[in-house]
């Protein structure tokens, strides 16, 4: 039945404009690996952590997710099971691997439908936009011919239940991070990560696959060349586990208070700093790894620097261009990030007035002395209790930007 839809679908594809197909071909670049990615840090960038967040991980483990299971289905895409289905020529180069389920799919609905589920009930016309480009995906791969229904419908459920696990374990972070500001579930989890991404690549390799050969004796796909999604998705998934850990610890920004300015400035830096990290370490690595391993830690790379080194050169730079600080505290995180701990062990908190101050801890009555009191805390090794709130205002506008 599925080749029947794919020929129906394939003679009107050759009856209709060829301006149709063409749009259908560049709505399918959109959702491929780096055109999704760039989009998801652009927001993680400059638009909303959180929701950057979200849609990295939706993304990182739904890819993982239908790599693993192209290798383990090892379904031939349909030009390759019936001679007589023809796709679109401008398609094939985007579609690698294996047919079952559908990368672009999964891959569209994990990230854009991120961030429809975070903007319901909220932004309607977020939700509109992310659900109509991710039906056209579905409906784009089937027209032109390099995937089949059941490919589409599997992809888009990989991508339903990868959003619900996401918002799990970010909700579980969030508790985690509220009881015990200095745990290390963060650690566990990327290791836990890492090692089940090793643990894929050692199984797409040994794993034993189809070896069928056409009239001519040559062999129909080459498994090697299939298993390049898996290699890419388990670089993907070590790097994002890795800078996950190393940008909560170590910078832990925010994208609260941006300006048009600041946002066009993380824009241009994060994008210098990804671009020039691709193509340099897409040509060193090619030149001395195997193709497949190559391109696993070319994106290892990749997302390291998207996810940590870009936002701490966002807060080197933000922070070079304020002026000194006598004091003050930090504001508050955000992206799940943990509140600092001072040197008697409570989480710091900041009250209405903007001052940071020991939770647990009664409010003096009394007025300021104005001696200075030792303490993480604060810059200077002075707390902000014993400040007045007036003096911190212009402090907390830019520090709360960084850590």
């Amino acid at each position: 039945m599925d080749i029947s839809i794919l020929l129906a679908l394939q003679n009107l594809r050759e009856s209709l404009p060829s301006f149709v197909e063409t749009f259908l071909v560049l709505l399918s670049y959109i959702g491929d690996g780096p055109g999704l990615v760039a989009l998801v840090l652009i927001v993680y960038w400059c638009v909303d952590k959180r929701a950057g967040q979200f849609s990295f991980i939706a993304f990182g483990a739904g890819n993982f997710v239908n790599q693993l299971l192209k290798n383990i289905a090892c379904v031939y895409r349909p030009w390759v099971r019936d001679s007589a289905i023809v796709p679109s020529e401008k398609a094939i180069e985007g579609a690698a691997g294996y047919s079952f389920p559908s990368g672009h799919t999964t891959g569209t609905a994990t990230s854009l439908g991120s961030f429809a589920w975070l903007a319901r009930g909220k932004r309607l016309w977020i939700v509109i936009v992310c659900v109509v480009v991710i039906l056209l995906m579905m409906f784009s791969r089937i027209f032109l011919g390099v995937h089949t229904p059941q490919d589409v419908i599997v992809g888009l459920l990989i991508a339903i239940v990868m959003i619900a696990l996401t918002q799990l374990f970010m909700n579980w972070m969030d508790r985690w991070d509220a009881l015990m500001p200095n745990h290390n579930k963060d650690l566990i989890v990327a290791v836990i990560v890492i090692i089940a991404s090793i643990a894929s690549v050692a199984f797409v390799i040994l794993k034993p696959y189809p070896m069928d050969y056409d009239a001519s004796g040559a062999l129909l796909v080459d498994p090697v060349t299939m298993q390049k999604g898996s290699f890419e998705a388990a670089g993907i998934m070590i790097g994002m586990a890795i800078a996950w850990v190393l940008e909560r610890r170590l910078v832990n920004f925010t994208t609260d208070g941006l300006d048009l300015k600041a946002r066009g400035i993380r824009l241009a830096i994060g994008i210098v700093l990804v671009g020039i990290t691709y193509v340099a370490t897409d040509f060193i690595f090619k030149a001395v790894l195997p193709y497949n391993w190559a391109k696993m830690f070319a994106l290892l790379i990749v997302v390291i620097v998207g996810i940590f080194v870009a936002p701490l050169a966002f807060c080197k730079f933000e922070n070079g261009k304020q002026p000194a600080s006598t004091g003050g505290s930090r504001g508050p995180r955000d992206g799940g990030g943990r509140p600092r701990r001072d040197s008697r062990g409570g989480s710091r908190q900041t009250d209405r007035d903007g001052v940071s101050r020991q939770s647990g801890e009664r409010r003096s009555s009394r007025p300021s002395d104005g001696r200075q009191r030792t303490g993480r805390g604060s810059a200077g090794g002075r707390s902000s209790r014993d400040y007045d709130p007036h003096l911190l205002e212009n402090v907390n506008n830019y520090e709360i930007r960084c850590k």
